[in-house]
């Protein structure tokens, strides 16, 4: 049995070797499939990731063409809605006045009868980045209201700021040379403003009855001229500009 015991140690080192490569080698393994899945995870992360922010642009893209209008570029009547009612809520609660202005191409239908519907649309195009070029807040918002016509939402803005703005837009462009399908044309706008510090039952409709009113006196008295609601203060066609009130 004595004899034996230098085997049975050789053995044993011998076992305790294998045992222990094996380990090695199981271990290196486990290490490099745990580093490839790592890399896997890594890759796939970084995939993920660049999917999620070509998934949120294209979102952006979704919720900014849902909200603008895709003739003239600015926002469309919905956006026009929900942006006024928020600004109802602001101006209630922060005690400031807000504004509305609504503007009119005048004799627009003789645009589409004698040049053509393309016309039409280079007049609405060019008006709105008329009135656009005019605004110097980025509080201010421009939206197609309708067909030819147009409505500014003005935070902090009191009547006369509406009503200066409102024959800046006038006056620009009355003084813009337009060419309509290949022809030049001289257009004009009339424009209704009204402005007040909301009240606890204030809505959309409250500010667009009067500025529409304001704007269809406007109209009436001739075109190419500013009217208000009430109509206290008004621009007419040869007034001078002001300057927006800033408060």
């Amino acid at each position: 049995m004595v004899e034996m015991l230098p085997y049975l140690l050789i053995g044993a080192l011998a076992g305790s070797g294998i045992s222990g490569f094996i380990a090695y080698k199981l271990l290196s393994h486990a290490r490099r499939e745990a580093a490839e899945l790592e890399n896997q995870l890594r890759s796939h992360s970084f995939e993920l990731q660049i999917t999620l922010d070509e998934l949120a642009e294209k979102n952006r893209l979704l919720e900014k063409q849902s909200r603008t209008d895709s003739l003239s570029g600015v926002f469309n009547r919905a956006s026009f809605d929900q942006q006024m009612r928020a600004e109802i809520k602001r101006s209630r609660r922060e005690q400031r006045p807000l504004a509305l202005v609504l503007l009119d191409i005048d004799h627009f239908k003789r645009i589409n009868d004698s040049l053509g519907h393309l016309a039409g649309d280079q007049a609405i195009k060019a008006v709105a980045d008329i009135i656009q070029q005019q605004l110097k807040r980025p509080a201010d918002k421009v939206c197609r209201y309708g067909g030819e016509e147009f409505a500014l939402i003005l935070p902090t803005t009191d009547l006369q700021g509406a009503e200066q703005l409102a024959e800046q837009i006038r006056l620009a462009l009355q003084n813009c040379e337009l060419t309509l399908n290949g022809q030049p044309y001289q257009l004009t706008l009339s424009a209704g403003c009204y402005a007040s510090i909301p009240e606890a039952d204030s809505d959309n409709d409250e500010y667009i009855r009067f500025a529409d009113e304001a704007l269809y006196r406007a109209k009436h008295l001739g075109r190419n001229q500013i009217q208000s609601y009430p109509s206290v203060i008004s621009v007419s066609a040869d007034a001078a500009t002001g300057v927006l009130h800033e408060h």
